[in-house]
């Protein structure tokens, strides 16, 4: 049975440490927890720095969780200059890696338009 959980976020700095907070009451010990909750920061950091949801805006998480999947969404209020996207960085580069962190540890992940802003997603699945 697939459950269904949602978050309404400040666009600040501090939402990401709300966001893993919220999800861990949400998912318990599921074994999905760790990553997930790494993948979400990146995305909500993500739609803090570069979108208007950074600039007195709002972050929306959604979470469907079941024994074996897990799906997290994150919504900015748009206004970016791009869609998200796998940056090319250098060896040195300190910002530029949260997408690949999310490409690499999540079974799926993408980008769909929601509304004005971008809704990017990742599954992970038990085992």
């Amino acid at each position: 049975m697939m459950r269904f959980d949602a978050l309404l976020l400040p666009g600040m700095d501090r939402a990401a440490g709300h966001a893993r907070r919220w999800l861990q009451d949400v998912l318990g010990d599921h074994p999905a927890l760790d990553d997930a909750s790494l993948c979400m920061s990146e995305l909500v950091t993500n739609a803090a720095r570069y979108t208007e949801s950074g600039k007195d805006g709002q972050i929306r998480v959604e979470v469907s969780h079941s024994d074996e999947l897990v799906r997290v969404e994150v919504i900015d209020d748009g206004g970016s200059t791009t869609v998200p996207h796998l940056a090319e960085t250098g060896e040195m580069d300190i910002c530029g890696r949260g997408l690949r962190i999310v490409a690499f540890l999540s079974a799926r992940w993408g980008v769909t338009r929601r509304a004005e802003g971008h809704a990017v997603w990742f599954e992970m699945r038990r085992g």
